[in-house]
């Protein structure tokens, strides 16, 4: 449901921004493109790798305790552009993303990214520090999560 509701959200802005894409903080068409693919990666190839589940899908543990090849891809990209979509700020693609990244440090408490994926802890971390992240989620989960975030980085 999380990625439809993304789509959606995306789409309205699309629609909104079609009119004057030149305006600043408005998405290019490839840059629009880019964070529908990035919300369609996160539902279905993120999250399996999140959250590792039963045949009847109940979670179990997380795949962030081992070696994964996407995302040592995604840490390495992470390595030269701080948000997701190139030459873009923070967007839904990043929404996509840290959520499931940072679900697993609520759920799953003591996992470290930092030592295999320090681009992806530091992407987790300015993502939970956004005044944003702390309004939908509330300050004592931003806070956890910042306070699980930097004692990785020690």
């Amino acid at each position: 449901e999380s990625g439809a509701i993304l789509h959606y959200l995306h789409d309205q802005t699309k629609n909104k921004n079609n009119s004057n894409n030149q305006k600043e903080g408005k998405l290019t068409k490839a840059q629009a493109a880019a964070v529908t693919s990035w919300i369609t990666w996160a539902n279905a190839s993120l999250d399996p790798i999140c959250f590792l589940e039963t045949p009847e899908g109940k979670v179990y543990d997380t795949g962030l305790k081992k070696p994964n090849k996407r995302l040592d891809q995604l840490d390495q990209m992470l390595s030269k552009q701080p948000y997701l979509v190139e030459g873009a700020s923070f967007t839904l693609a990043d929404v996509a993303v840290a959520s499931y990244l940072l679900y697993v440090l609520q759920f799953f408490p003591g996992v470290n990214t930092s030592s295999r994926w320090p681009n992806i802890t530091r992407y987790m971390k300015d993502c939970a520090s956004r005044e944003a992240y702390g309004k939908a989620f509330g300050g004592g989960v931003q806070a956890y999560l910042l306070e699980q975030l930097e004692a990785m980085e020690e």
